[in-house]
């Protein structure tokens, strides 16, 4: 029996074109490899999954190519290409930041830069999670990436560049990668299903897209899991929700119009039953945000950025955002977020959950802010200026405004 390959790396991408979602980044680097204008230090920075090692790994081997002329794309052919396919480059030196941070480990590529490759034209360091090396390890690598050796290339990766000091960042081009869009991911897990003789609809894959989370190397775990849960290689949305835990997306939506009907008690019960399918608290209340997100979406006339649903819950939603008003919507936007801190750091998640939604499920009946104000002013216009009640009267109502949407400034 062989070693089983995982999906991830059995389709990590070998060449530029086959990068998916990083369409800007790709195009710089390859425009910037044909006129020769890329630096000695390149850093990736994005979230896990998006292409930042793959892409490094590409742009190593686009470098020292043996038959690298006007086409930036590895030819796969040459000596150099068909070593990184067998997976060995003495002069291409992967560094896992995380277990190297001190100053001697970087002091070691630093002496290590002083030589030159055995072969080909460049050594590179690919540094992954950079941001884990010490200040002083940072301190100690600041000159040579200011003036490297002709000879050397860094290529850098990192999920938290907040971490990385100014003083290198100056010295780096950074590319930013980005989330993959849902429907990217969805085409992507589509044509892997067709070379694996997998059957799954467009629902099923629409579906493990949005549970990889904009991570093309999640998504693929995610296929490779469900595989294995596959009758007569054929996938099922129903035996993804089970493996996932994903709630039904129009149970839901029922909840969210309960919720706008201020049905406090249809709405608990109804969010205790998808509490028994084994789906948490915060994960109800992120599927929650995700919807009133596309409400507000609906009421503004935006194109949600990422909009993977079928079309009887896009329907539905329609519907219920001609009956509920943009403030309102705010409102439950941030009492959502600030539920999901509750849960976060109370005990039980799933209690403190339930009475984030009975404070929103009564706060959906509330007048919006600028009815108080209205209902104010003409109360105060009924009465005269000068009547020391009405003015204590209109103050009043004005208080209770402050109060019950606290951080809303009324003049």
């Amino acid at each position: 029996m062989g070693v089983y390959v995982p999906l991830a790396t059995k389709y990590r991408p070998k060449k530029f074109a086959d990068v998916i979602g990083q369409d800007m980044s790709v195009r710089i680097i390859v425009n910037g490899m044909r006129k020769d204008r890329l630096g000695a230090a390149l850093l990736f920075s994005g979230t896990r999954g998006v292409g930042k090692t793959t892409l490094a790994r590409i742009l190593a081997k686009a470098f020292r190519c043996e038959n690298r002329g006007s086409d930036p794309e590895p030819c796969s052919k040459c000596d150099s290409c068909r070593e990184f396919a067998g997976g060995g480059q003495m002069d291409v030196i992967e560094i896992d930041a995380a277990s190297n941070t001190g100053v001697e480990d970087v002091r070691e590529i630093i002496e290590s830069c002083q030589y030159r490759p055995a072969q080909g034209n460049f050594k590179i360091f690919i540094i992954d999670e950079v941001h884990m090396l010490s200040r002083s390890a940072f301190n100690a690598l600041l000159k040579t990436l200011e003036e490297p050796p002709a000879h050397v290339k860094f290529l850098l990766a990192t999920t938290e560049t907040h971490k990385i000091p100014e003083t290198i960042l100056s010295r780096v081009l950074k590319f930013d990668l980005q989330r993959v869009n849902v429907g990217l991911i969805a085409q992507y897990l589509s044509s892997i299903c067709h070379r694996e003789n997998i059957v799954a609809d467009a629902g099923t894959l629409s579906l493990m897209a949005r549970a990889g989370n904009g991570s093309i190397r999640d998504s693929l775990s995610i296929l490779d899991q469900a595989i294995n849960l596959a009758k007569n290689n054929e996938l099922t949305a129903s035996d993804l929700k089970d493996m996932l835990n994903v709630v039904d997306d129009a149970a839901v939506v029922e909840l969210l119009e309960m919720i706008l009907q201020t049905s406090v008690k249809s709405a608990i019960t109804k969010y205790r039953r998808l509490l028994d399918g084994s789906v948490s608290g915060i994960g109800v209340a992120k599927m929650l945000l995700n919807y009133v997100y596309v409400l507000i979406c609906l009421k503004t006339n935006l194109e949600p950025m990422e909009n993977s649903m079928a079309e009887e819950i896009s329907v539905k939603l329609q519907l219920l955002a001609d009956g509920v008003s943009l403030p309102a919507l705010s409102r439950i936007w941030q009492m959502l977020l600030k539920g999901l801190e509750e849960a976060n750091i109370g005990d039980n998640p799933e209690i403190v959950m339930e009475m984030i939604l009975v404070r929103i499920a009564y706060a959906s009946g509330l007048p919006d802010l600028h009815e108080i104000i209205s209902s104010s002013t003409v109360a105060a216009g009924a009465i005269s200026v000068n009547n020391a009640a009405s003015k204590k009267e209109t103050g009043s109502l004005l208080d209770d405004a402050v109060r019950m949407f606290p951080g809303a400034v009324v003049k």
